[in-house]
């Protein structure tokens, strides 16, 4: 994935990479910024493993049959954060996590196990990204991205992206539509380089075998069209980084 530029404009979306050339041709996360959300090569192989957080420590991986028994809490279109979320920091990157609402468990490293809920699928969302971009990108796009004919066109197309050198700044989200089976939510960053300072990124997330899985076109796009550039206010703001 490329990296973030901070003065050029967003172009048209269809993947996730942290650049906002990218977050605005998509592929924003394949486009942009933000979500680029894998990197394109392996973590510095180098540096010493970040200690567990205390998600991890407290919680059991992910069981086999994808049972994740999380609450779903508020399922509304404008979610109250809970009142433990906190930023997990590894490598450049912070990110919101819940020890409620997900990830509550780890798969390879990986937090999984999220709410059935928008918020749940937002908290997925950011955690794909920046565990994608701090991880190992084929293992990542396995355990996130759901199966169908464009994920092979998806891994295809971000196994030709740099890696990304500047780490998105997560802002909030937006609840574009939910169901039991699906949410859409736009994934708001930090983009100095738009009108409004933010850049959006809408995914699409399905629920299955207790989870939430991103879901990419057959095209290996994550999404149609432009993103967006929502103002404050505009969206549920994650709050400050205290990672």
């Amino acid at each position: 994935m490329s990296e973030i530029s901070e003065t050029e404009e967003p172009k048209t979306s269809g993947g996730l990479r942290p650049r906002i050339t990218l977050w605005a041709s998509l592929a924003i996360l394949a486009v942009v910024i933000i979500m680029a959300v894998f990197l394109v090569t392996n973590p510095v192989q180098d540096e010493p493993a970040a200690p567990p957080s205390a998600s991890q420590e407290s919680t059991e991986s992910a069981t086999a049959d994808g049972e994740c028994d999380v609450p779903a809490g508020d399922i509304s279109a404008m979610p109250d954060l809970p009142e433990d979320l906190r930023w997990e920091a590894a490598n450049g990157w912070t990110w919101p996590v819940s020890d409620t609402y997900g990830p509550t468990k780890d798969e390879g490293g990986y937090g999984v196990c999220f709410a059935r809920s928008p918020l749940g699928a937002a908290l997925m969302g950011v955690s794909l990204i920046a565990e994608g971009n701090t991880g190992n990108q084929p293992e990542a796009i396995e355990v996130y991205i759901a199966e169908s004919a464009g994920k092979e066109v998806y891994r295809k197309t971000l196994a030709g992206e740099a890696p990304a050198t500047s780490p998105a700044v997560f802002s909030g989200f937006i609840v574009d539509s939910f169901s039991d089976d699906e949410a859409r939510v736009t994934l708001v960053a930090a983009n100095p380089g738009s009108p409004t300072g933010y850049v959006g990124v809408p995914e699409t997330f399905r629920w299955i075998d207790g989870d939430w899985k991103l879901q990419v076109l057959d095209d290996g796009r994550i999404f149609q069209g432009q993103p967006t550039t929502p103002a404050a206010g505009d969206f549920i703001s994650w709050g400050e980084a205290n990672g």
